[in-house]
């Protein structure tokens, strides 16, 4: 079998592509981050905010930073506007302030320094007695070759820095004056901020995941219907073959398949015709030959010939009508079912409409009416008469074709459907066909992409099914 061949890309190449191009915007993104985005600035109190928060007023500070730059002209660095530092206004952990009647106490973990506390009374301006501070030792887990038990506070410029959770209180007129450090954020800002570019990173890979997922699923859910329909009607139409390079193979070989399947069908089936219309000759000259034997024998093996004339007639019959679907047109079902209905009541024959809703399929007019009237006929010599409803279920239309009858075991209901099978063993013309009515029924159907199956009904009877799919 020749192999297809197509310019697309296979599976393979645009999965790799994508996993590429979703790496590399990640690492764009990331050397974004590092190039451009700020680092994260320690988040700390220093003595001096802790001051100005206990005595609730600015505070001159002896230390600043001096801004440089360098014109583009010159080699050396001029001063520009001497500048403070960082604003602890513009802080994450600001302190917080509370009025109490007591003294506030320590944290478990928390130590006190005679020299600290004295600085911070001399900053506000009044006794050692007065002031209290309590802090947790900085840096101690991310302090570089630092030792287990290091308890150290880092001094900046002759400043202390607690970049840890700090208790303080200023003994006023009403109580106590106290700030503490707020509890850390589950996510700190520079946290959020990495975390918000790598959303914008995925967003923008979610496109063309989207992309190439809705690419590669169209093909493949083509094939699987093309599949479906092929099992049901070998004379279906052949599936485009597009998309990645295996998908092209897939459906080149589904399409060899159907063809070869088509084939084998459509010469089993011109076989089993020939043998049936060969078989009229002999049955001729028997006939022929039969007349000079005695009455009774010749009855009953005009009998036998007659029947296997009308065995051949209908094998015939079903061999012409199934797979020969070629007509196809807009149908609609519940006008078909109507004018089949009144057809049969005009002969007196029991036929009666339930519900019946508007459905259009696309098929063989011609084939479909044959499908109904056999199942009606059916259902009128075993069931005494017959009762249709027609449903959309879906995007299918459900007929529905019930009578009162006896019913059929349920191991033999599948088994109605093989050619020469009768719910009425006999072979008797008088008490109904040779067994290939629901056999044509179900072919009809499934040249039509649907189904046909028989049950049982509640409180007795039988009812055949059929479902097809509406025209969209």
């Amino acid at each position: 079998m020749k192999r297809a061949r197509g310019k697309g890309l296979s599976i393979f190449s645009q999965t790799l592509l994508l996993l590429l191009a979703s790496v590399a915007v990640v690492f764009v993104v990331t050397v974004a981050l590092f190039a451009w985005s700020p680092p994260p600035r320690p988040d700390f109190n220093s003595l001096s905010d802790i001051a100005e928060a206990l005595s609730g007023r600015k505070m001159p500070r002896g230390r600043h930073w001096r801004v440089m730059t360098i014109p583009r002209d010159r080699a050396g660095a001029v001063p520009i506007v001497p500048a403070p530092g960082p604003d602890p206004d513009d802080r994450e952990r600001r302190l917080g302030v509370v009025q109490r009647p007591t003294a506030p106490l320590p944290d478990p973990d928390m130590v006190s320094s005679d020299v600290f506390t004295a600085r911070l009374a001399d900053r506000i301006g009044v006794p050692i007695e007065d002031v209290r501070l309590f802090f947790e030792p900085d840096q101690r887990s991310n302090m570089p070759f630092g030792r287990h038990g290091d308890r150290r506070v880092i001094v900046r410029r002759g400043e202390p820095l607690f970049f840890d959770t700090v208790v303080a209180g200023l003994r006023t007129d009403g109580g106590w004056r106290v700030v503490r450090t707020p509890p850390r954020a589950w996510l700190a800002s520079w946290q959020r901020r990495v975390l918000m570019l790598f959303g914008l990173s995925l967003l923008a890979v979610i496109p063309f995941a989207w992309f190439f997922a809705r690419a590669l699923a169209k093909p493949i859910r083509r094939i699987a219907d093309a599949a479906d329909q092929m099992g049901a009607n070998p004379k279906a139409p052949l599936i485009v073959e597009e998309g990645p390079t295996e998908l092209r193979v897939t459906a080149h070989a589904l399409n060899s398949m159907q063809q070869r399947l088509s084939a084998y069908l459509a010469e089993r089936t011109n076989m089993i015709g020939a043998i049936a219309h060969d078989l009229r000759t002999p049955l001729a000259r028997i006939a022929f030959r039969i007349e000079g034997a005695p009455d009774e024998m010749r009855e009953k093996v005009q009998g036998d010939i007659e029947q296997m004339r009308a065995m051949i007639a209908a094998t015939i019959s079903f061999v012409r009508d199934t797979g020969s679907v070629t007509v196809v047109a807009p149908v609609a079902i519940d006008a078909l079912i109507e004018g089949l209905a009144a057809d049969e009541r005009e002969i007196g024959r029991p036929v009666v409409l339930g519900r019946i809703e508007a459905a259009e399929v696309a098929g063989d007019p011609m084939a479909l009416e044959r499908l109904f009237q056999n199942l009606v006929d059916n259902g009128v010599v075993y069931g005494g008469g017959v009762e249709i409803d027609v449903v959309r279920v879906g995007g299918e239309v459900e007929i529905r074709i019930a009578d009162r009858g006896p019913g059929l075991p349920e191991r033999s209901l599948e088994a109605m459907f093989q050619p020469f099978e009768r719910g009425e063993p006999s072979r008797n013309r008088a008490t109904g066909g040779i067994g290939l009515g629901l056999s044509i029924a179900r072919a009809i159907a499934q040249e039509h992409g649907g189904s046909l199956v028989l049950a049982n009904r509640p409180g007795g009877g039988l009812e055949a099914i059929c479902r097809l799919p509406i025209r969209s």
